[in-house]
């Protein structure tokens, strides 16, 4: 039977972390065992709890990664989840990937954030829905997904039509996965399907991102403070809000 589509996450980990266009506030080994604590609180869990797991992870890292981070990192794959490194000239998003006569869908999710159980699950029931009706490339997006202050374990709901985690629908004959673009970049006359009946994303704010974000003015971004979250709130998106680390 041949396969109405393909999916696959993908997660960007430490590409460029140690060149000097880095952005990153730590030095490179003090940022990655912050970053991997924040990955097996949040992000890890969240995609192991997904109700639907008819999807493929594939995580980037950057070719530079000591050994002992990449043992770590591998210690922690599961199942539908790969390793993969730049490739000079290629793709490596779509190493292995065969082209064919299907939909490819890549999901965009950074290695501090989480979604919803029933993320995967919402997108491929809205791809089924919407398939014949839109014209490929087109583009799913969750406007809606919570903000977590994990140092004042707290949060909010949050509007944000061009958060990261945008999902891409595309021709598996040639795609090109969602990371040919900026989340926020995503061309204008490229089809959004929103998807808008809950939170679905869930992004965190710590000491080394954007931790002002939540008082940053932003005319396309909407919190609600009259929706409060709580540690208990995270449970929804895999998370053990008893396990937090710090922030």
């Amino acid at each position: 039977m041949t396969k109405l589509f393909q999916h696959l996450i993908l997660t960007r980990f430490n590409v460029d972390l140690y060149g000097p266009k880095t952005k990153a506030r730590l030095e490179p080994n003090a940022w990655m065992e912050h970053r991997l604590r924040l990955f097996e609180a949040f992000t890890l869990p969240s995609i192991a709890a997904q109700s639907c797991q008819d999807f493929a992870w594939r995580i980037m890292m950057d070719s530079r990664t000591a050994d002992a981070h990449v043992q770590t990192m591998e210690r922690l794959c599961q199942t539908n989840m790969k390793l993969i490194f730049p490739v000079r000239g290629a793709n490596a998003w779509l190493s292995g990937v065969e082209p064919g006569a299907y939909d490819l869908l890549t999901t965009r999710i950074d290695n501090d954030d989480a979604f919803h159980r029933d993320a995967v699950a919402a997108l491929h029931e809205t791809y089924r829905q919407n398939r014949k009706k839109l014209a490929r490339p087109w583009v799913m997006v969750f406007p809606f997904g919570m903000i977590f202050d994990l140092g004042a374990r707290r949060g909010w709901l949050m509007e944000y039509w061009y958060n990261n985690c945008p999902t891409l629908v595309e021709d598996g004959q040639a795609p090109q996965t969602i990371w040919q673009w900026r989340h926020n970049q995503i061309p204008a006359d490229v089809p959004r399907c929103p998807i808008k009946d809950i939170p679905y994303w869930l992004q965190v704010i710590h000491e080394q991102n954007l931790r002002n974000a939540i008082e940053s003015p932003n005319a396309l971004r909407k919190i609600h403070k009259e929706v409060p979250m709580q540690p208990k709130h995270l449970a929804p998106f895999g998370v053990d809000p008893e396990r937090l680390p710090a922030a």
